[in-house]
């Protein structure tokens, strides 16, 4: 019975629980802790307990309608109680384990009179037990008042209880709750809001049904019934796995539907059985339209039927005969779309095989359409082999051409020619109208230069405006010749680009197989260096390689070899030619002139590495040197005693290009403490005139330092006299080449005139360079130069030879 019994100690307990219609069908014995000595008076017959009252025994009797086929039978199971002593029914029927209190079940059967009655109550509550414990999911019982009455094994595994909440008696499911809650087993929140929140619902129970995922992602789905006499039922069920595998299910599904490969799934004849929605997208066939179809994985053509070697790669019956063989195959193929276009795909096979018999069920073949990789190869590869600009061969396709060139020719015993051209002021064009005005002309000599001459020669470009047309099977070298005029003659015509008319030229240097060189880069080299002797030469030109333009180029090699590196090894040093009044003879000024002096080579001439400085950039290098070694010295010779002079140092193209020219100039001045107004910077008259613009402000900022600025060579270039006017000049210097016969011939003496006259209207003064006779010297004071600069006067000497002259020969001011 319930606790609500007439005793005032009732040491054991009993319940029924009904089944749905109502009637009982198990009853659920509780029973607290009992002695050894009980235990065994429990074994054998009935037992009997007094009330205290009642000196008579008296018999509690609990019966309960048979749940067998029967169902007439009736049997009952009697709890004795005598004295105070605690007495219990037979072990096999409890639950919790021996001696404690606990719960154990009887069958439905009435109360025996002798033992082999008790004795069946007994195997029929351990069967019980038994099938209890039998079940796979977790069970648990719990009565109206919330306890937890009856549980098998593994809702404590499950659950993952520990064994001291079973201690002594089954837990309440208020204990239950309040340890899940302390683990977090509920989630977050307050443990005594949620236990509360349980016990609520708990007490008016309802069928449910619902998953639960555990702290250690064991998901477990949760069912449970209320009992007509209260309390409720619950089952758990691990469905971890379940649950797993139907993910796995579903994520397979949606791999399936959304793959961007087309996936195909055939039987073992090869019949399709399910596809994808990419295979439709590819091929343009329905999915309807596809099952039931043999599945092509090779390149056939599809409903032709003929089986055979496609265009990419292996047919059908071959690929299906290395996946009968080997179990999958993969590699790339050609397939046909709904329309018969054929495309590139590359595709894998696998056989599905059954995890139980390993043999295989079906076939799953994945594609993917591959035509935009193919296209971007194929473009990468056109890349690779082609200048981009112009669609010509480059230089590694050059290379690899005129190898097979080379060799070729050698076998056939055949001349080859290699012609290397190079466009005649193209920068200036590049630079004046811009690049893409540049590009468009580099196309148009592209096609020119194919048109000229055979599909079977080669026309490259290198770069820039650099090209090499390769010519095989010529006779010789007046074959050569026709071509070389031809091509002149065809790249010298005019160009329109965007309605604008340009003209440009060519010059070519051309090297012959076998003559001038058996190896294909020797022939380049060659063609190289007379490329640059036509350019020399004049432009618009084509120079045969010769023995003597090898030597040249040698020697220009080894002279730039040493040249790099001349100024860290202290090589260079300054030599300085004196500049003098014309009227009063007297000393104006010095210019300081650089020397290279190497140690086996000796003193080289400026004519020889100056050029070669220009062109390699290293005169940047050279040109700082000069500048810093010249106010040194000049501020040297001011701490010695002599007089101030003016030191002219002369300024590269390049040095102009330095957008850190004017701070290079500060420094020095300041590194050195010589005053600004002592320095002179001299600029060519070319060198200004390509970029006026920038000239101007660049002078100025120079100016703006204090120090002076003259115009060397003055009558070489093409001075624009407006741009002439604003520069900030002071010095404007005649070059020698008006000089050198003024006495013989009236032109020199006009030009002279003007330049003098022209010079003093802008409020300049006039320096004649290059003066070597008395006869000059009177003729240009004559014209009305200022100063006076030559050989007559003084050869370029060196910082020694100049102190002394200043102390006992020149004059000063």
């Amino acid at each position: 019975m319930g606790s609500g019994s007439q005793y005032s100690q009732p040491l054991i307990t009993s319940r029924h629980v009904f089944a749905q219609d109502g009637s009982p069908f198990i009853r659920i014995v509780h029973r607290p802790r009992c002695t050894s000595r009980s235990r065994a008076r429990l074994r054998y017959g009935c037992h009997r307990e007094r009330h205290p009252g009642n000196s008579r025994a008296r018999h509690c009797r609990f019966w309960h309608r048979s749940a067998d086929a029967g169902g007439a039978a009736r049997r009952r199971t009697a709890i004795s109680r005598r004295s105070r002593r605690r007495r219990e029914a037979p072990a096999a029927g409890r639950l919790s384990g021996p001696a404690k209190p606990g719960i154990f079940m009887t069958a439905d059967a009435g109360i025996a009179a002798d033992n082999s009655g008790e004795n069946e109550v007994v195997q029929r509550a351990a069967m019980l037990e038994t099938i209890l414990d039998s079940i796979p999911c977790a069970v648990s019982l719990v009565d109206r008042e919330l306890q937890l009455v009856a549980c098998n094994e593994e809702f404590k595994r499950l659950l993952d209880f520990p064994p001291h909440l079973f201690a002594g008696s089954l837990p309440s499911l208020e204990t239950l709750f309040r340890y899940n809650a302390a683990r977090g087993e509920y989630g977050p929140g307050d443990p005594d809001e949620v236990v509360a929140s349980l016990l609520a619902r708990a007490l008016h129970p309802a069928p449910h049904s619902f998953e639960r995922r555990r702290r250690d992602g064991t998901v477990l789905l949760i069912q449970g019934r209320p009992l007509p006499q209260g309390g409720f039922v619950t089952t758990y069920t691990d469905i971890t796995a379940r649950k797993r595998d139907k993910e796995r299910l579903q994520l397979a599904d949606k791999v399936f539907e959304n793959s961007r490969e087309a996936i195909v799934i055939t039987d073992l004849g090869h019949r399709i059985v399910s596809v994808n929605p990419a295979y439709t997208e590819i091929t343009g066939i329905a999915a309807t339209a596809a099952q039931g179809t043999c599945f092509r994985p090779g390149s056939d053509d599809g409903d032709s039927g003929e089986e055979g070697e496609g265009a990419g790669g292996p047919d059908s019956r071959t690929v299906w005969a290395i996946v009968g063989e080997h179990g999958s195959w993969s590699g790339e193929t050609t397939g046909v779309r709904c329309g018969g276009q054929r495309y590139p795909r590359t595709l894998m096979i696998n056989g599905v095989r059954d995890p139980e018999t390993r043999e295989i069920t079906h076939f799953i073949a994945i594609f993917s359409d591959i035509t935009a990789r193919k296209r971007a190869e194929a473009d990468i590869q056109h890349l690779a082999y082609h200048d981009t600009l112009t669609g010509l061969a480059n230089r590694f396709s050059l290379t690899a051409r005129l190898q097979l060139s080379v060799a070729e020719a050698r076998r056939n015993g055949q001349r080859l020619a290699v012609m290397f051209l190079d466009l005649d002021r193209f920068k200036h064009i590049n630079d004046s109208l811009g690049h893409p005005v540049g590009d468009e002309l580099l196309k148009q000599v592209a096609r020119r230069l194919r048109d000229a001459v055979r599909e079977t020669d080669t026309v490259a470009r290198l770069g820039g405006d650099e090209f090499v047309v390769v010519l095989q099977g010529i006779g010789g070298a007046h074959d050569v010749t026709h071509v070389a005029a031809k091509l002149l003659a065809q790249l010298s015509a005019p160009y329109c680009v965007d309605t604008t008319e340009l003209h440009t030229t060519a010059s070519i240097g051309i090297s012959l197989f076998p003559d001038d060189s058996a190896d294909p880069a020797a022939l380049m080299r060659n063609a190289d260096t007379a490329m640059y002797h036509a350019k020399a030469a004049g432009r618009a030109k084509f120079q045969f390689y010769t023995d003597e333009m090898n030597r040249a180029a040698t020697a220009r090699l080894d002279l730039e070899r040493k040249l790099r590196g001349a100024v860290a090894r202290g090589e260079f040093e300054l030599w300085y030619q004196p500049q003098f009044d014309s009227r009063h003879g007297h000393l104006t000024g010095l210019e300081a002139l650089v020397r290279w002096r190497h140690p086996q080579d000796g003193l080289i001439a400026p004519l020889r590495f100056i050029p070669l400085a220009e062109e390699t950039g290293v005169i940047v290098e050279i040109g700082t040197w000069v500048l810093r070694e010249a106010c040194r010295q000049a501020r040297q010779w001011l701490d010695a005693g002599l007089p101030e002079l003016r030191i002219s140092v002369n300024l590269s193209v390049r040095q102009l290009r330095e957008k850190c020219l004017v701070d290079t100039v500060w420094t020095t001045l300041a590194a050195s403490g010589l005053r600004p107004g002592l320095l002179e910077l001299e600029i060519t008259e070319s060198a200004v005139m390509d970029n006026p613009d920038e000239a101007v402000a660049l002078l100025q900022a120079l100016k703006n330092l204090g120090v002076r600025i003259a115009i060397d060579d003055f009558g070489t270039g093409h001075s624009s006299l407006s741009y002439l006017k604003l520069f900030p000049l002071d010095h404007l210097k005649i070059d020698r080449s008006f000089i050198s016969d003024i006495e013989h011939d009236a032109n020199d003496t006009m030009i002279v005139a003007a330049a003098v006259s022209l010079a003093h209207n802008l409020g300049l003064s006039v320096i004649a360079e290059g003066v070597e006779s008395a006869v000059q010297v009177a003729r240009l004071r004559e014209l009305g130069c200022d100063e006076l600069q030559g050989f007559h006067f003084s050869r370029p000497v060196t910082a020694d030879v100049v102190e002394n002259l200043l102390r006992s020969v020149w004059r000063t001011a």
